[in-house]
């Protein structure tokens, strides 16, 4: 119903491991967004990185992907190096805002 604020989905993974080189998918799956949206900010240094489907970083390797049939609101981290480790939030744009923090872990290859 339109009084559901968004939420959310609880099953969506809260740590992600990629491999150095590869891509990295921190993902963020929101339910009954409606006229919210939702972006993906980086804690290291508090940079916002994707607004929606709008990137905000002049880094070429991040990039935000919607998947409308899941709700899924994906950051997908290209070529992931060992700096891009790290907690990574997923924020609503509700009054207050509601943050999923996602960490990323980096690993090298055998």
């Amino acid at each position: 119903s339109r009084w559901m604020e968004p939420y959310f989905d609880p099953s969506t993974p809260r740590n992600v491991t990629a491999l150095m080189g590869k891509s990295a998918y921190l993902s963020c799956r929101v339910r009954n967004l409606a006229n919210k949206t939702v972006s993906w900010i980086r804690h290291r240094d508090i940079h916002i990185l994707t607004v929606g489907s709008y990137t905000y970083t002049s880094d070429q390797r991040f990039q935000a992907t919607h998947h409308q049939d899941t709700e899924d609101w994906t950051l997908q981290i290209k070529w992931a190096q060992k700096r891009d480790a790290g907690m990574y939030e997923c924020q609503i744009s509700t009054q207050p805002v509601r943050s999923y923090f996602v960490r990323l872990n980096v690993v090298v290859p055998h």
